[in-house]
């Protein structure tokens, strides 16, 4: 399978809190031909700060721009029923491949985990689920026996592994099943997780600069190792310097679309220094 870029694409809002739904859609129209596909309303998308309502509409907008089947739809939520709630709302959009972050906030345990999992697979058994672990976001490591048990569930076709998860992607790649997919939300080191069992990577960074982290796939795809290495450092450049913060990415964003690309929630400022030099990359790599 050729490496895999998936988008997570930021939400931008404006300095009010409003959603632009027109920068939305420029951006999505953008990075269309660069990427497999996008992640919607995830970690980089400020799903937290998002209502039920408007991630249906960012769903609704992505699936009309890029298809259906190109769209991953973040349905995480505290509870189960906000999850079901809102994976009827996406499924009625057309999509029908969703993201779940596993239980957070509240501790759990193996039981518990499987059974959130299970309560969305049953729910929506058309539906591809990912599963989405992220230990520094939800509080809780998911062990890789456990991600094996959540991977045998009917429905379950892969994992998208962030934070210190996807430092241990070779361990987690062993629980994986025939034909399912696993994704990096380290997005710096594409070549190194296709070489140890990863589909691709899910992107924040990609949003800025498509066309690279598309040359990059297409250069490993290739062979091309003298290609793969030039661009490989380029890609832990722009990573390096935007991927940090959602406020670095929506920097670059900025000068990219411009677009406001406002924060609704409260998150570190870019220090003028560091956005010339963002400035000077997105005009260099744009």
């Amino acid at each position: 399978m050729p490496a895999q870029i998936v988008s997570a694409v930021p939400v931008p809002f404006t300095r009010d809190g409003s959603i632009d739904l027109a920068e939305y859609e420029k951006t999505l129209t953008s990075i269309e031909e660069h990427v497999t596909g996008v992640l919607i309303a995830g970690t980089t998308g400020e799903f937290p700060a998002l209502e039920d309502d408007e991630r249906v509409e960012l769903f609704r907008v992505a699936a009309g721009l890029l298809g259906a089947d190109r769209v991953i739809g973040h349905v995480g939520h505290a509870s189960s029923r906000q999850v079901l709630r809102l994976a009827d709302a996406a499924a009625n959009t057309g999509i029908t491949r969703f993201a779940l972050l596993s239980p957070y906030y509240l501790p759990s345990d193996d039981d518990g985990v499987i059974g959130f999992f299970r309560s969305l697979t049953e729910a929506h058994p058309e539906a591809d689920v990912y599963a989405y672990v992220f230990p520094e976001r939800t509080g809780m490591e998911i062990s890789v026996e456990l991600l094996r048990e959540v991977l045998r569930l009917p429905g379950m076709v892969g994992v998208k592994l962030s934070g210190g998860a996807a430092d241990r992607l070779p361990e987690y790649a062993t629980a994986l099943g025939d034909g399912q997919e696993l994704y990096s939300g380290d997005d710096g080191r594409l070549p190194w997780v296709v070489e140890h069992g990863g589909t691709g990577v899910v992107s924040g960074v990609s949003s800025a600069f498509p066309e690279t982290f598309a040359a990059l796939a297409r250069a490993l795809d290739d062979g091309d190792t003298d290609r793969v290495d030039e661009l490989q450092r380029t890609v832990t450049r722009l990573v390096g310097l935007t991927g940090p913060t959602i406020t670095r990415l929506k920097a670059a964003l900025t000068v990219r679309t411009g677009g406001e690309w406002a924060c609704r929630m409260s998150l570190p400022g870019v220090p003028a220094e560091l956005r010339k030099d963002i400035d000077e990359v997105v005009a260099r790599f744009r």
